[in-house]
């Protein structure tokens, strides 16, 4: 009985061991299981980082006065330049505040957000340059941070990271001594050491307030320090202390253009600046301004704008020039200038455009005064010279390159209101009128181009058409020889239908006749007159039918091609003179007897 009950209290033993066995591994499980949810609920994010730091219990009231707390605890990864309470400090004071309840979470917002880049950044990773941070700039786009790391790191060139590489679950956080404020575009030239002249001379120039304006956008094509150092080299001074505020004025408002273009926004042509003057902006595998000055830094945004690096210092007198502008600054068209001002024409050839202008040199207007006995050009009436002036010019731009036989229209107004023609010629370099030859083409200004001539081209009537085009000498010749170059150079109008030589020729082997030579004038007169319609018929005024000359009528029939008394052929219409039009038929039309 006695070992049975020893037995039991074996039994007994046991079972309280595998009891209390059995509680212990539950309570380890339970341990193991609250130290795992313990360590899931343990962050490390930025703010975390922040908030066990007393330095940073500004930033941290900053942060959740401007409700970015949520952001920065965010999956990130994030960069964040970390001012200290010290910096802070500094910051107010600079602000005339007394803590941060003087400032609104609208100011706060955009100044913590510029501490903040987007991506995991250590101190080793960056380099000098400018890195885009999550502050706004212009429109949709991020305000630049200046970094500098050659002897340690700067940001703006003045805040300085002291404490590198603090790592958090969703980024990075690097102390800084000085709170960054997103800047404008004189504040990036500020932090720039590279452009110390051209803050100088902003600051010289009184223009600091004006760019530094939130309520207006610039774009600043800035120049670098040595940019500025070439520019005192070739005006031989020392330096801005040379250039009074008069000088820098015109110069560096020549940089800035209204609004907010960046790189991408830019094409080839022609800018104007706050100065008034244009700049020649030319895309290609690089940008260039002016034909001399690079782009060769892009897109530093900031509050008001945005700036582009450029490595020559931009001058007004280089500015791309109108027509006018390109003929005032050639000596060899001072002439034609006052002309141009006599005619009151300044403004139009001023104006939009395009243009192309025939330009006549000082010795082709000498030439003109000396043919028409004139010994200036208080001599000639203004409304003479304004038909002559504007028949030099075409309302589109055309270049060398682009000109061809024929006729062109020219803003000199003919018969009937309709533009003069001029007639072009470049078998052999470019002659006009058969008479006056270009001799330097294809001068380009923003409104169009110029191309040098060597004679004025007076706008022609219906007889100068024909002497200007050799392919009429046979006509002329007979118009002269039948006494009729008085008659159709009066007032009229006429139009004229106008036979080639080639047309000729086929009258005289009708005629078993040499030519011109075997004709009197009394064969010549009613042959010539029978060309001749009173008015200034153009075209598009012709209809199927008879059409009265002066010397009876002739049959005109409109189709596919407009034919007279069923056998000439009318080969080129409209070509427009002083006192009336002319056609080309390739037949010469003889009255019937």
């Amino acid at each position: 009985m006695e070992k049975v009950f020893d037995k039991f209290k074996l039994i007994m033993v046991i079972a309280l061991i595998a009891m209390v066995g059995f509680t212990s591994c539950e309570d380890d499980d339970d341990d193991v299981k609250k130290e795992e949810e313990e360590q899931e609920e343990t962050t490390n994010n930025i703010v975390d980082v922040a908030s066990s730091d007393d330095n940073f219990s500004t930033l941290v009231a900053a942060l959740q006065k401007a409700d970015l707390v949520s952001t920065l605890e965010g999956s990130g990864p994030f960069t964040v330049f970390a001012p200290t309470n010290a910096a802070f400090n500094d910051l107010l004071s600079e602000l005339g505040a007394s803590s941060l309840d003087d400032l609104t979470a609208d100011q706060l917002e955009p100044i913590l957000l510029y501490h903040v880049l987007s991506g995991n950044v250590m101190s080793g990773d960056l380099s000098n340059g400018y890195v885009k941070t999550l502050s706004p700039g212009v429109g949709d786009n991020q305000a630049d941070l200046l970094v500098n790391t050659d002897d340690g790191v700067t940001l703006n060139g003045s805040s300085s990271v002291t404490q590198a590489d603090l790592e958090a679950d969703n980024g990075v956080v690097h102390v800084i001594d000085e709170v960054l404020v997103p800047p404008t575009v004189v504040d990036m030239a500020i932090n720039n050491p590279n452009f110390g002249s051209l803050v100088d001379a902003v600051l010289k120039a009184e223009l600091a307030d004006t760019l530094s304006s939130g309520d207006s956008e610039f774009t600043v094509f800035a120049p670098t320090d040595q940019a500025f150092e070439d520019l005192f080299t070739a005006l031989e001074i020392a330096g801005v202390e040379d250039l009074n505020k008069e000088d820098l004025l015109p110069i560096l408002t020549y940089h800035v253009v209204s609004g907010n273009v960046l790189s991408s926004d830019l094409s080839s042509g022609n800018v104007t600046t706050l100065n008034g003057k244009d700049i020649a902006v030319e895309v290609g595998s690089s940008v260039t301004i002016n034909g001399n000055a690079n782009v060769v830094s892009t897109d530093i945004q900031g509050t008001n704008g945005v700036v582009h690096v450029i490595d020559k210092v931009l001058l007004p007198e280089n500015a791309p020039k109108n027509i006018v502008e390109t003929a005032m600054s050639d000596e060899q068209f001072s002439i034609l200038v006052d002309a141009l001002s006599k005619a009151g024409l300044v403004s139009t050839l001023e104006g939009e455009g395009p243009f192309t202008v025939f330009a006549p040199t000082n010795t082709a207007f000498g030439n003109l005064l000396s043919d028409l006995e004139a010994s200036s050009l208080d001599d000639i009436p203004v409304d003479q010279l304004t038909s002559i002036l504007l028949y030099h010019v075409k309302d589109a731009m055309v270049m060398s390159g682009d000109l061809s036989n024929g006729y062109v229209t020219m803003l000199s107004e003919g018969a009937g209101s309709y533009s003069n023609t001029l007639l072009v010629n470049t078998d052999d370099g470019v002659t006009l009128n058969g008479s006056s030859s270009v001799t330097a083409a294809d001068l380009e200004a923003t409104n169009g181009v110029i191309h040098v001539i060597d004679e004025v081209l007076l706008p022609p009537d219906v007889v100068d058409i024909a002497i200007n085009n050799s392919n009429f000498s046979t006509l002329v010749d007979a118009v002269t020889k039948a006494e009729l170059v008085t008659t159709l150079k009066g007032d009229g109008p006429f139009t004229i239908f106008a036979p080639t030589n080639a047309a000729f020729d086929e009258l005289f082997n009708d005629l078993e006749v040499s030519g011109l030579d075997d004709l009197t004038k009394n064969d010549l007169v009613p042959i010539l007159q029978y060309h001749v319609v009173s008015g200034n018929v153009r075209s598009g005024d012709l209809s199927t039918g008879a059409v009265t000359t002066l010397n009876g009528d002739i049959n005109v029939d409109v189709g596919d091609d407009v034919t007279i008394n069923s056998n000439a052929t009318v080969t080129a219409v409209d070509i427009q003179g002083t006192n009336g039009v002319v056609h080309v038929i390739d037949k010469v039309l003889v009255p019937s007897e």
